[in-house]
């Protein structure tokens, strides 16, 4: 197996987790709250929402070899291929840091929706967001900043945590 059609696999999978979270979570919190005021508002906020996550479920799961070429999963390596009895503790951390990275990002996408929605939905309405939603909502963005970031940079993060050998090695 390349290295390549592992990252395709991990991305396959993060899509397929993205859509359980968004089925059972994302999507029944935003119609829910949209169904206490139906609106124009709310309409097209669902219809956004449906559209984020079968957008993202698409990409992740269809066009997983564009994301890895986008995204420069597969360089940074020593070899291209992977023997699961040969991974060396650097690559280890690599797919570590990917693998943090993207579940930060699925598991943060469908609150930080909503917690966008609740705050310019309670504007709209008059209503203040309360301090620790907006911390929520601030938690959620970070953690998809640092999702990201470890995903983009699993090499630098890597090098940062490089295991020292041992004498036995």
């Amino acid at each position: 197996m390349t290295k390549r059609d592992l990252f395709i696999l991990l991305i396959k999978l993060f899509g397929l987790f993205s859509l359980i979270t968004s089925l059972f979570a994302f999507l029944p919190n935003n119609i829910s709250f949209a169904m206490m005021q139906i609106d124009l508002f709310s309409i097209v906020w669902i219809i956004v929402a449906i559209a984020v996550v079968v957008g993202l479920f698409v990409v992740l799961i269809f066009k997983a070899d564009k994301v890895v070429r986008l995204l420069k999963l597969d360089q940074g390596f020593d070899d291209d291929r992977i023997e699961l009895g040969n991974l060396k503790a650097n690559d280890i951390v690599k797919l570590g840091a990917f693998i943090i990275g993207g579940f930060l990002i699925i598991d943060n996408i469908p609150a930080f929706l909503s917690h966008s929605l609740f705050a310019f939905k309670s504007d709209l309405i008059g209503f203040e967001y309360s301090i620790r939603e907006k911390f929520n909502w601030a938690v959620c963005g970070l953690n998809l900043i640092i999702g990201f970031l470890l995903l983009t940079n699993y090499d630098f993060v890597a090098k940062l945590l490089k295991v020292k050998k041992t004498e036995n090695e």
